[in-house]
């Protein structure tokens, strides 16, 4: 996703194309928030009047502070990744990206200060953007296929499939009653020597994935024998 807009003065917002970025105000009224001014490294506090909007990906959400005043007119673009571009700022000298806790990730010298291109400066110790999480993935229903009935002294072959969209899987297979397994137990396939009365037969499916929200999972078959 990316969002665009145009800041005239304070708070006014015209041209927005997203809702990425949201416009706050101030608790306590008025229309700038009183931010300390993140370019001092003095003994004293000073604050400056800002602009600040919430920025809000799937990621998370940080905060854009901007130095501004009447006069300020700039357009923001955002990449949908916390990284801003600012075109053609007038009357604005400095800006800021925090956390949502209102921790320093890094700062901007517009050209009214750097007398040429946007500067972004990141301090050290600073904050890092929130980083999004892993996909969600999942294994699903599991769904064990093969002979439902055989004879005595058969030897099947049942194989597994899962219905989501996992990935790095892994399988565990094993047999109750009247069944016993002929080969490897770890495969996506598994052969199971057969006889007479019932058998179960069942498989756990596990995923490596960061994100998945349902491992292990299981499917089994019943088998009849006569």
């Amino acid at each position: 996703m990316a969002d665009s807009l145009v800041l005239t003065g304070v708070k006014d917002v015209k041209k927005q194309t997203g809702t990425e970025m949201l416009l706050t105000r101030p608790k306590r009224g008025g229309d700038s928030h009183l931010v300390k001014e993140w370019w001092r490294n003095g003994v004293s506090t000073v604050y400056a009047n800002c602009t600040i909007f919430d920025v809000t990906t799937g990621a998370g959400t940080v905060k854009l502070v901007l130095d501004t005043g009447v006069s300020t007119n700039v357009r923001i673009d955002h990449d949908g990744a916390f990284n801003f571009t600012f075109i053609r700022p007038n009357e604005l000298r400095r800006g800021a990206l925090y956390t949502e806790d209102m921790q320093l990730i890094e700062h901007y010298v517009f050209p009214a200060i750097s007398g040429g291109k946007v500067m972004t400066v990141t301090p050290p110790g600073s904050a890092s953007r929130p980083v999004a999480g892993p996909p969600a993935t999942s294994i699903g229903t599991v769904t064990v296929s093969g002979a439902t009935t055989a004879s005595d002294g058969d030897t099947e072959s049942y194989s597994v499939t899962p219905a989501g969209d996992a990935g790095g899987l892994t399988y565990s297979w094993s047999v109750t009653g009247d069944g016993v397994a002929n080969g490897s137990t770890t495969g996506s396939t598994f052969n199971v020597d057969l006889s007479t009365g019932s058998a179960t037969v069942t498989c756990q499916v596990s995923s490596s994935d960061a994100g998945v929200t349902d491992s292990p999972a299981s499917g089994s078959i019943s088998v009849t024998i006569t």
